[in-house]
């Protein structure tokens, strides 16, 4: 929904919030939160993946991957 726009908008910050890993991942388990991160005219995951190798954040590195392990569990119609 709109409330995922500040979210990825974070994530383009130099040094994005540490916490913003593990609420991606926590959002991710939902289903809204699960299509808003697939929605292609944000281009998400492709903002996501360079984080999956981010040395700053090891929480925020797991955060990140474990909110795109959860999108693979959406389905579509």
């Amino acid at each position: 929904g709109p409330g995922m726009a500040p979210l990825l908008r974070a994530l383009g910050e130099p040094r994005p919030p540490p916490q913003l890993g593990p609420l991606l991942c926590n959002l991710s388990q939902l289903p809204e939160g699960r299509r808003g991160l697939l929605d292609r005219s944000r281009r998400s995951v492709q903002r996501l993946l360079p984080f999956t190798q981010y040395q700053d954040s090891a929480v925020h590195r797991r955060g990140i991957v474990g909110a795109l392990r959860n999108c693979c569990f959406e389905h579509g119609e």
